[in-house]
């Protein structure tokens, strides 16, 4: 199929304007986007692997720094499962 440039130019356009549209999750937030439990995302924050803030009390971390961080953790059919196991437990010993 052959893409008019004016309609891959607007889609371009509104991709840009999207990943400049960024928001904060709660970790309730969190979880329900991300279906990781609040319990694991608290481990992942503590031991520095996944970024966060805190404000107030409150924690919050950035949507696109959380998709960054999960990206990590993508399954592909050439990625050696002994060195994915290996890079979890890694980050979960901090």
């Amino acid at each position: 199929m052959i893409i008019p440039d004016d309609i891959k130019q607007l889609v371009s356009a509104l991709m840009e304007h999207l990943s400049a549209i960024d928001q904060y999750f709660d970790l309730k937030g969190l979880e329900r986007y991300s279906a990781i439990r609040v319990p694991t995302l608290r481990d992942h924050i503590k031991s520095g692997s996944l970024p966060a803030f805190k404000v107030k009390g409150k924690v919050l971390v950035k949507k696109s720094e959380f998709d960054q961080w999960v990206e990590r953790y993508r399954v592909s059919k050439n990625q050696d499962l002994n060195n994915l196991v290996d890079d979890i437990l890694s980050d979960m010993s901090g």
